[in-house]
């Protein structure tokens, strides 16, 4: 009998580790107010890293979407990822595990 291989996508494998890694609870802490927007970061509430922050400007209530630099660098240093295909991945987790649909629904988190 030969061996048999099972292929998991690397999306999956990225899922599995996000989920052991970070948890399923996170906290929305305000760190910044200017006049032109509120600063909010997103972390772990397992092991404190920052997933994303995002800012909302004052004008027109729109949000900027930022990533945790230090988690993408975690990412791509267990699976050699490219940076640049790590954070949709890590946006898609995270949105799935939070049922974010769309930018707005980030101030679900906002106390």
């Amino acid at each position: 009998m030969g061996i048999c291989y099972i292929f998991v996508p690397m999306e999956k494998m990225i899922y599995r580790f996000l989920d052991e890694y970070l948890g399923d609870e996170v906290t929305c802490i305000k760190t910044s107010t200017t006049d032109v927007c509120d600063t909010y970061d997103i972390f772990s509430k397992k092991n404190k890293s920052l997933i994303l922050f995002f800012k909302v400007h004052r004008k027109d209530g729109g949000i900027s979407i930022f990533r945790g630099g230090k988690l993408t660098n975690t990412v791509y240093s267990y699976f050699n990822v490219e940076p640049k295909e790590v954070m949709p991945i890590i946006k898609d987790w995270f949105g799935d595990k939070h049922n974010i649909k769309k930018v707005g629904d980030l101030m679900k988190f906002v106390n």
